[in-house]
């Protein structure tokens, strides 16, 4: 910590955006905001800025259990296949690729 302080206004950086995730505490995520937008670290600014711009993206995550992330997750393994496969193979052994087998 000592040769690289920086590291740690980034490390308590991380930690407050895991709390108010964690508590589901919005005037947490406000006063984050409010903190970090003014940091020196530009990217830490950078980070804060972006969450007030999608403001209503970033309440309605730390507010709902729900999460999109398994969906995402699919979105991304089909696209990684359609992309390794690209031009190698028509559309019945692409579709084959993507069935689900029982193991």
């Amino acid at each position: 910590w000592a040769q690289f302080p920086v590291l740690k206004e980034i490390e308590k950086c991380i930690r407050e955006f895991r709390e108010f995730f964690e508590k589901k505490n919005m005037p947490m995520l406000y006063i984050f905001i409010e903190k970090y937008s003014n940091s020196e670290i530009k990217e830490i600014a950078s980070f804060a800025k972006g969450l007030q711009r999608d403001i209503d993206a970033v309440e309605n995550a730390v507010a709902s259990p729900l999460s999109n992330g398994f969906v995402e997750g699919t979105n991304s393994k089909v696209k990684t296949i359609k992309k390794a496969m690209y031009g190698r193979c028509g559309i019945e052994l692409l579709s084959a690729k993507l069935m689900y087998r029982k193991p």
